[in-house]
């Protein structure tokens, strides 16, 4: 107990600069990020995600058929109309899987609760996302994203880009789910519906999950990672830098201008920050309260931190 008070009541102090590195897959053979518990009022309300990515441009664009060995190599070509064809909300890389299934994983089942995010279209970002399994579109997950992927640039520049996903209530009962990129709106979708996420994510999304793993996966496919349930070889390719949960929904002001502005953790309705900062080691710590982490399994480590400031 006195440790855990001493830790929360420590200054926050620059480490050294690092990322994650997620690099490609041998089959069967996965590295992603577990992280098993979100910050306990992210979700209950508007609320926004932020991070870094550097998505790995000496992988081709192409074809990423399901199962195939292409999902590793390549980064996926597909397109796809939202709310359309069978399949249209998995075809991507996954760089965080957090596709719920409270009551199951059959194709009919419900899946609420699912916060997900893939790179579509030659490196453009998609956010699945799943509040109620009441009130649901084809697929049973929104999509927030570009349409079609080519309306917005693509990160496969060797560049950094910042990923922010914001759902911000609108109208007297709804809420707008946003997708922006470097500071800039790339796609947006309004839902019915305003529900407290925490009904899902403070439980295992799936009833039948590993006991010692639960929650989003960061890098792959989840239940392949898992070496639960083989789905797809699909995965992300590239470095991943400063997780940010907000319990509010920032402004577009906010969005705007100040994307590359560095965290100091004191910022209004910031709740947890994973600033990988450690540099090495299995597991990595959110910075304002230490006891939740992120377990590492088999993911590198890298020297290189996102341009922030």
């Amino acid at each position: 107990m006195l440790l855990t008070s001493l830790l929360l009541a420590a200054p926050l102090l620059s480490g050294p600069s690092s990322s994650l590195k997620f690099v490609a897959n041998e089959p069967r053979r996965y590295e992603f990020a577990d992280q098993r518990s979100l910050p306990p009022t992210f979700g209950a309300g508007e609320f926004t995600l932020g991070l870094w990515i550097k998505p790995d441009p000496s992988f081709g664009v192409g074809e990423t058929d399901r199962g195939t060995i292409d999902q590793l190599t390549k980064w996926s070509a597909y397109d796809p109309r939202p709310y359309s064809e069978p399949g249209w909300w998995y075809s991507g890389n996954w760089l965080l899987d957090g596709h719920s299934r409270p009551n199951g994983f059959d194709g009919g089942d419900s899946r609420a609760g699912t916060f997900s995010l893939q790179l579509f279209g030659g490196g453009r970002v998609r956010w699945t996302f799943a509040d109620d399994d009441r009130v649901v579109p084809v697929g049973m997950v929104w999509a927030v994203q570009p349409r079609p992927a080519r309306s917005a640039p693509s990160l496969l520049d060797g560049k950094w880009h910042h990923v922010s996903c914001v759902r911000r209530w609108t109208g007297e009962s709804q809420a707008q789910l946003e997708l922006w990129v470097d500071g800039s709106l790339v796609g947006k979708e309004t839902i019915p519906q305003r529900v407290n996420m925490r009904r899902y994510w403070d439980s295992p999304p799936h009833p039948n999950n590993p006991k010692n793993l639960g929650g989003w996966c960061w890098g792959s496919e989840v239940m392949t990672a898992w070496n639960f349930y083989f789905t797809q070889y699909e995965d992300y390719k590239g470095l991943l830098d400063d997780v940010a949960f907000w319990d509010r929904a920032r402004t577009p002001q906010e969005l705007t201008s100040d994307w590359q502005k560095p965290l100091t953790g004191k910022e209004p309705g910031l709740v947890g920050w994973f600033a990988f900062d450690e540099g090495n080691g299995a597991v990595t710590r959110d910075r304002l309260d230490p006891r939740r982490t992120i377990s590492l399994r088999e993911v590198p480590w890298t020297a290189e931190n996102a341009p922030q400031g």
